[in-house]
């Protein structure tokens, strides 16, 4: 990204360099008399193909409190319950340090799967339902090292604000870290978050 371009900018010409619409809101908070506007509400919303079938989401509040103050990555919606959730994120060296960390996690019992993941959630059928599949297994361990801080998960995120997520479950490959500024990831999202869609869709 240029130096004088700006993050609404950047993705703006991403969509229209790949032939993608896009949704976008920018909403100043107020400023100072000195310092005049120095935070924004952004959101940028990409589907990834005419038929709007998964979904480019960022969403950065600052002004924002929880865990949804800041998100990005790729959607696509899921048929459960909206009140169940899971998430999955790579094992580090701290969780293996940790000798209480198996009380609190879901297993696949596919070792090749739980021994580089941490599964946590509200409901185990999620795990037997969606996540014993190896196909999508793979496709989340590749998806987990695109990027520092990817994670994995079902109904984390509050997408409300998007029409086709509205009152929905959602499947998603995110980060709460940052926005992605890099194009080949951003493809290598879509490509993933596609490939899980039809597999768990099957």
């Amino acid at each position: 990204m240029e130096n004088n371009q700006s993050t609404i900018d950047f993705f703006t010409e991403f969509a229209k360099s790949t032939n993608r619409k896009i949704y976008t809101s920018e909403t100043p908070y107020p400023g100072t008399f000195v310092y005049g506007v120095t935070e924004h509400k952004r959101i940028i919303i990409i589907p990834n193909t005419q038929e709007e079938l998964s979904f480019l989401i960022g969403y950065h509040d600052p002004k924002s409190f929880n865990k949804n103050e800041l998100y990005f990555g790729v959607f696509c919606s899921l048929n459960i319950s909206t009140n169940k959730t899971l998430l999955i994120r790579k094992k580090d060296i701290l969780d293996k340090l940790n000798p209480f960390l198996s009380q609190k996690i879901f297993k696949t019992d596919c070792e090749s799967f739980d021994s580089k993941t941490i599964i946590s959630g509200t409901d185990y059928s999620i795990v037997g339902k969606y996540f014993v599949n190896s196909k999508i297994q793979n496709l989340i361990l590749d998806s987990l090292n695109f990027d520092e801080g990817i994670i994995v998960g079902i109904n984390e995120c509050n997408l409300d604000f998007v029409p086709a997520f509205k009152d929905k479950s959602h499947f998603g490959i995110f980060s709460r870290l940052k926005w992605i500024l890099d194009m080949t990831i951003i493809e290598d999202l879509f490509t993933k978050i596609e490939k899980i869609r039809e597999q768990i869709n099957k």
